[in-house]
């Protein structure tokens, strides 16, 4: 993996070594009211969690988990995007920025920046994202980067739970 560039952003590959930095940033309650997962417990949680993650490949090798940090010049690490990528030239990604750099266009230039990268290094042809209902901000995002909500077909192949939506891109021309 290598570090990506969009405006003033870097998107560094995710490593234990940015635990630390991570752990303050992801303990904000507030951002726990979109996400079906807890703040992490403790820095060593976090490290060993990324520590994992280093190997970029699921366990059975079949997927790539492909992760950056977002370091932004003046407010350091703001956040991170993961992909995860199958051999069907699709990938779910996701974005977790602090609430305090909300609003701000950080998650669409990073979640832009990674999808190129996905593209042009993992000939990626589909995206999805899996939203909150009731996350406007979040859905925004998705909308920016001209994803739509799929429908209930293809949302009921996948499993959503009752409050979530499914959004997907195909690509067709540069991201």
């Amino acid at each position: 993996m290598e570090t990506l560039h969009i405006g003033s952003l870097a998107l560094e590959p995710l490593t234990a070594g940015h635990a630390a930095e991570m752990f303050a940033l992801l303990s904000e309650p507030e951002l726990y009211r979109h996400l079906d997962y807890a703040p992490p417990s403790s820095v060593q949680h976090l490290e060993a969690l990324y520590a994992t993650l280093e190997g970029r490949r699921s366990p059975d090798g079949t997927q790539h988990w492909l992760n950056w940090v977002i370091r932004e010049p003046v407010h350091g690490l703001v956040g991170y995007v993961q992909a995860t990528v199958g051999q069907s030239a699709s990938a779910w990604i996701a974005y977790v920025l602090g609430a305090q750099y909300w609003g701000q266009g950080y998650a669409t230039l990073a979640t832009h920046c990674m999808m190129e990268h996905l593209v042009a290094a993992y000939a990626v042809r589909r995206f999805l994202a899996t939203v909150e209902r009731n996350n406007a901000k979040s859905i925004a995002v998705l909308e920016r980067l001209d994803f739509s909500r799929a429908g209930l077909q293809e949302s009921g192949e996948h499993e959503l739970s009752g409050t979530e939506l499914l959004f997907i891109r195909e690509v067709t021309r540069a991201v």
